[in-house]
């Protein structure tokens, strides 16, 4: 039987790279009508296994979203509203702090990647059952080349078993939990969960998804997320 799995949305982040929308932090950025962060939310809504969905905001948003929002996220599961803290990584750890005693498998996901499909989500929860980790990613298609500090080309990498990592990114609770606390007690940094994994020597294992599955980062991916749902809303 499947251990039960939580969900983590890290959505504490002042968004630097989106200076737009006035001011609005970019989760609550309206893509086809609706905030960011709810179309993320609804890529994992009906998930039997996911038992806990944990939403770490700015601490200046938590009550606004509770208030606001609290019968939308009730609607898609979410149990947990957190403060989160200034950087990714401590926001998710503000998100373990409040996990539950049977939660066996964590998946973090971004809060603005709002095209995850469900056979992603459902097959990074068996490998990181299987394995103890997995992550989320696409092939590498472009050639990808190496420079210098003058930008003078020194290399062509060869892509062959490169990825692009996304997210989700799974893992087995205490094996995240562990890198966790390897990374605060060595001041260690990451923007990617999967780095601290694989740095106490944990195993995390490649679940390939489509090119689509992009972080809403700036205003041209706002665009093509646009694009992406319209495409959707067009589909059978």
């Amino acid at each position: 039987m499947l251990e039960n799995v939580a969900l983590i949305i890290p959505a504490a982040g002042e968004g630097l790279r989106f200076n737009a929308a006035g001011g609005t932090r970019k989760p609550y950025v309206l893509l086809a009508g609706e905030p960011i962060l709810l179309h993320t939310l609804r890529r994992f809504a009906g998930i039997p296994a996911i038992v806990q969905r944990v939403l770490a905001v700015h601490p200046e948003d938590v009550e606004a979203v509770r208030k606001e929002w609290g019968r939308r996220l009730e609607e898609l599961g979410v149990s947990d509203v957190v403060a989160g803290g200034k950087t990714r990584q401590q926001s998710v750890a503000c998100a373990l702090a409040v996990l539950q005693n049977d939660i066996g498998i964590v998946a973090v996901h971004d809060s603005v990647r709002p095209f995850v499909s469900r056979r992603a989500i459902e097959e990074s929860i068996q490998r990181a059952a299987e394995f103890g980790g997995a992550v989320v990613a696409s092939g590498m298609i472009a050639t990808v080349k190496r420079a210098d500090t003058e930008r003078r080309i020194v290399e062509t990498v060869p892509r062959e078993n490169l990825w692009l990592a996304q997210t989700p990114q799974t893992f087995r609770r205490a094996i995240l939990a562990e890198a966790y606390e390897a990374a605060a007690r060595d001041g260690v940094a990451a923007t990617d969960d999967s780095f601290l994994v694989e740095r106490i020597g944990g195993t995390v294992v490649i679940v390939e998804e489509s090119a689509a599955n992009i972080k809403i980062t700036t205003l041209d991916d706002l665009r093509l997320a646009e694009a992406i749902a319209r495409e959707i809303d067009r589909q059978p």
